[in-house]
């Protein structure tokens, strides 16, 4: 479903407040680009509920849905002005940048400030990542350890276990799983963790991944290799991005 495409479709059916948003949106499709529920309503002058009710009546559960659907339409058309301006290494670097700019919109201020504060806190930090997932578990560590703060990756089963094992209360383990599958014993692990106090954090793409629930809490991020039309790039420099917000976070509670 193209958002757009339905937004134009669903003009006639919808009220005067909710046709003042969709006209607006329309007519400047930018606006909707990192932008919350609330500044959308003031900026087309109509109310939260309002925007809440047009997007439920184009079959999204809500505006946050709605937004992600817009944007990822965005991303996908390229314009001939567009095609005609920037060559390859210009949308490369154009789509990356988008969907950086994402990630705000997925992990909130108080989200990024909640795990900077549990890393700093933490008496013993282990970090699990899989195959290439593990590349982003070392920058983690590395840069980490580069501020002072020690910890332990990993991407071997058996010293996931043994970590389950060990760690107590007072203790962070973040799991790094973009598609939310990871290793076949993260659950387990995972939940052995819990039981246990440690503040289990997940970093993934997939929003419906039956990990979350076994994590103290999890964070979503823009899933740039599964949108069909773009799937040829790579999830990992998104994921970079996030680190570097979290490390900015973290690098502050050092004065």
């Amino acid at each position: 479903m193209n958002p757009i495409d339905e937004l134009r479709r669903a003009l006639p059916t919808l009220t005067k407040s909710e046709s003042k948003a969709a006209e607006q949106i329309l007519a400047d499709p930018n606006m909707m680009l990192g932008v919350s529920i609330t500044s959308l309503a003031q900026a087309t002058g109509s109310s939260n509920s309002a925007i809440i009710r047009m997007c439920q009546k184009l079959g999204y559960d809500g505006f946050a849905e709605f937004r992600f659907s817009f944007n990822r339409a965005m991303m996908a058309a390229e314009s001939p002005s567009t095609e005609a301006d920037h060559d390859d290494s210009d949308r490369l670097v154009d789509t990356y940048s988008r969907y950086m700019h994402l990630i705000p919109q997925y992990v909130s201020k108080g989200q990024f400030d909640g795990l900077a504060e549990a890393v700093v806190q933490a008496r013993r930090l282990v970090i699990w990542g899989s195959n290439r997932t593990f590349q982003s578990a070392m920058q983690l560590s590395h840069r980490l350890t580069r501020l002072g703060v020690f910890n332990k990756p990993t991407d071997d089963a058996i010293v996931m276990s043994d970590d389950a094992a060990i760690l107590e209360k007072g203790d962070v383990c973040i799991v790094l799983s973009m598609q939310g599958r990871g290793n076949a014993r993260y659950v387990e692990d995972m939940d052995v963790m819990r039981e246990r106090g440690v503040d289990v954090r997940l970093v993934t793409m997939d929003g419906k991944s039956n990990l979350i629930s076994h994590a103290s809490e999890a964070y979503v991020l823009p899933w740039i290799s599964h949108d069909d039309s773009i799937n040829f790039y790579e999830d990992q420099i998104v994921v970079y991005m996030f680190i570097e917000m979290l490390l900015l976070n973290i690098s502050r509670r050092f004065g």
